[in-house]
């Protein structure tokens, strides 16, 4: 300002402020173009600082974070083109010249400019600003977890970056949103101050205000001036003052919280270098409490092969398998390509040919099975010790479920076996057949003996020297209600082949091509297994068949596949072409199968062990449904975002399916992702069988090396 006049109008004040809007926007949105440009989309663990994997960001915020950026470089391009329209606007009526006469008092550019759309248009570009700061900061939110960690794992390093982020911008964005709505809801003055030479008029004041017609210029003298000078000055001062105070408390807060933080930062500090402390110490495998599919064991072969033994009751012969016999195929298998010396006793087929694999380290000595269908104690017993006698001594004997009594194996400290259903698990599907059972069938009593049986089993499992459960709650139970020492408890879950259960939207499309599945229906439901009861197939009939009834649209849009064979089949058939019965699929058929439906249900009945078929489907990248027991609930569909769970009765389950139905593939496809996402970090074949590798190699009989397999120290310590 000049000792002669005030040179600066009110539309040059204005122009200058949207400049500063525009400069800065462009600035944001340029960073923000740049930063969705070269962002990384894949996954990729070399450009993340995360080693606990249950501390890495799911893909829901990476989701986030691209959104958020798409969301602020929108607000900041918004705003940019409002303020650059504004400003265009007073240039188009600013036919205003420059007055360089001293001693004059400089006049403000005639315009007519509609002073309500000037106010609104400054608004609504300083808002749009503001939401662009905003979503800006949630995307570096989400950025900061990608990088360093989820809030919720309570990393030092994510709470330095973010607690700024939150102190700061916020405070400034509320302080710049208060601003702009003073700014546009006052009225706009200019004073122009000039002191006359000489004159004997004083000192004289104008004020200038713009109308929607047109600015018109005032002079007052005297008392009358000096008062209104007086006002505007001491609301001047006011408006000051107030605007200092909110910067002075924002300050403050900003102070205090962040002393505060690095107080607590700095007494939480000494407790967590003692959990990193601890963290790096080697662990007693033989107590770890949760299931082994949680530790990274190295892939490469182990410096000392085994010589192993198994009893199986039935060894699986093409798609004629259950649970027990799959997990005895998929293990053994890759135990034996891992290097391993495989014998395994089992029953030799009735009616077909046993398989042959080309592999020199895997032998079979078959038996006849008993009239129950069991395997000959006595002469498989015969088997082993021959075996054992010759050349190298069993390092490990493993039997699948009671494959070999406890009769013979309370002597053998080497012995693991692998618990697929524990009679404490089946107390639970007794209850659910009971409330189930029609009025005229007659009433079980295997409750009865259901409990007899428990107590049998508290008594002779001690018999065995380790024990493997393959869910979180059958260890639980064997530790708690079966009373089995806690070293001699390990959790390992059930695996699949990786290599053929992946999504590959190609085979389901020839799949549902195949058997005429049309592209018209928008919901496909999968089931597979034996279509028997006790799998559930009488509820989920039941359901499905009121469902086509009450809803002709659920009709119309929705088919179900069913891979399997059983007594259920037929009456599946009857429901008509919305039901398509495929018979026994092979694992490469059912690999296509599970890539052709939308959900997998599993409507089992059964309390005990863990379905395969979850599994499948789950690495398959397809989100699942299942009956609410504690195994499925405890170790698989652990959450709302992997899948859906419900009661086992016809009104629960239905409830579920219309859920599923309301929820459309979109949210089935991203509840689908995190269920792959949880099968790779559980279920492969990969994690079960490095898990049991490292077991057999820790119990064996070899005691010169048993301590260092015993311990584990994370890979990356």
């Amino acid at each position: 300002m000049s000792r002669n006049g005030h040179t600066i109008t009110i539309t040059r004040i204005h122009i200058m402020a949207l400049d500063g809007i525009v400069n800065v926007n462009s600035l944001f949105t340029l960073a923000l173009f740049l930063g969705l440009s070269w962002y990384p989309t894949a996954p990729d663990p070399t450009t993340t600082l995360v080693t606990d994997t249950s501390c890495a960001a799911s893909s829901s915020i990476a989701e986030d974070l691209i959104a958020f950026h798409v969301y602020s470089f929108s607000s900041f391009l918004f705003s940019s083109l409002i303020a650059s329209a504004v400003k265009q606007t007073i240039k188009r009526f600013d036919n205003h010249k420059d007055d360089d006469s001293v001693g004059s008092v400089r006049s403000a550019p005639q315009a007519h400019v509609n002073l309500a759309a000037l106010r609104a248009g400054t608004l609504v570009s300083g808002f749009g600003s503001v939401f662009g700061c905003g979503f800006l900061m949630m995307a570096l939110m989400d950025l900061v977890q990608i990088k360093l960690g989820v809030l919720g794992c309570g990393s030092l390093h994510t709470f330095a970056a973010v607690i700024p982020l939150v102190i700061l911008v916020p405070s400034a964005l509320f302080l710049i949103a208060f601003c702009i709505g003073n700014a546009s809801c006052c009225r706009f003055y200019e004073i122009a101050m000039f002191q006359g030479g000489g004159s004997d008029k004083g000192v004289k004041f104008v004020l200038l205000q713009y109308s929607n017609e047109s600015r018109k210029s005032m002079q007052k003298k005297g008392s009358v001036a000096s008062k209104l000078a007086l006002d505007t000055s001491m609301a001047s001062i006011f408006n000051f003052r107030c605007f200092c105070f909110i910067i002075a408390l924002l300050s403050a807060f900003s102070s205090v919280s962040f002393l505060f933080w690095f107080q607590c930062s700095s007494s939480y500090r000494y407790s967590n270098q003692m959990i990193l402390q601890k963290e790096n110490q080697p662990i007693n495998l033989l107590s770890f409490p949760s299931a082994w599919n949680h530790l990274s064991f190295p892939s490469k072969l182990p410096s000392k092969y085994l010589k192993i033994a198994l009893f199986v009751k039935k060894w699986p012969h093409r798609s004629l398998a259950g649970g027990l016999e799959r997990h005895a195929l998929t293990l053994h298998l890759a135990l034996a390509k891992r290097g391993h010396e495989l014998h395994i006793f089992t029953t030799s087929p009735s009616n077909s040919s046993f398989p042959r694999y080309p592999m020199s380290n895997l032998y079979f000595h078959l038996s006849k099975p008993t009239a129950a269908g069991y395997l000959d104690q006595a002469f498989v017993w015969k088997q082993f010790q021959t075996q054992n006698s010759t050349g190298k001594a069993f390092d490990i004997v493993h039997t699948e479920s009671v494959g070999l009594l406890h009769t013979r194996s309370r002597n053998l400290i080497n012995l693991a076996v692998s618990w697929h259903g524990i009679a404490y698990e089946t107390i639970h599907t007794d209850i659910i057949q009971e409330l189930l059972r029609n009025p005229d069938e007659q009433q079980s009593y295997a409750l009865t003996e259901r409990i007899t049986k428990v107590v049998e089993e508290v008594r002779f499992f001690p018999h065995y020297a380790h024990h493997v459960a393959t869910s979180d709650h059958a260890g639980d139970i064997l530790r708690r209600i079966y009373m089995i020492p806690e070293e001699r408890v390990h959790v390992i879950l059930n695996g699949v082949d990786e290599e053929i259960f992946k999504p590959d939207p190609a085979k389901g499309e020839a799949f549902k091509q195949k058997f005429g599945v049309s592209k018209s229906r928008s919901l496909v439901i999968g089931m597979a297994g034996r279509l028997v009861k006790d799998k559930g197939h009488p509820l989920m009939f039941e359901a499905l068949r009121q469902m086509f009834v009450e809803n002709g649209t659920f009709r119309q849009n929705t088919i179900v596949l069913i891979a399997g064979d059983g007594p259920w089949g037929a009456r599946y058939r009857d429901l008509g072409a919305n039901t398509l019965v495929l018979g026994p699929l092979e694992q490469a058929q059912l690999a296509s199968f599970y890539n052709a439906i939308d959900i997998f249900v599993n409507p089992t009945l059964r309390a005990q062990g863990l379905d395969h078929t979850l599994l499948e489907a789950m690495l398959s990248g397809k989100s699942v449904m299942s009956t609410r027991v504690a195994s499925i609930t405890g170790s698989v569909i652990v959450s709302k975002e992997i899948g859906y769970t419900f009661s086992p009765v016809v009104v629960s389950l239905k409830n579920a399916l219309y859920r599923v139905w309301e929820d459309g593939r979109r949210v089935l496809e991203l509840k689908g992702q995190a269920s792959r996402q949880r099968g790779l970090q559980l279920f492969t074949a990969t994690k079960m069988t490095a898990a049991y590798e490292r077991l057999f190699l820790c119990i064996s009989n070899d005691n010169s090396k048993r301590e260092d397999y015993c311990r584990y120290q994370s890979p990356f310590n």
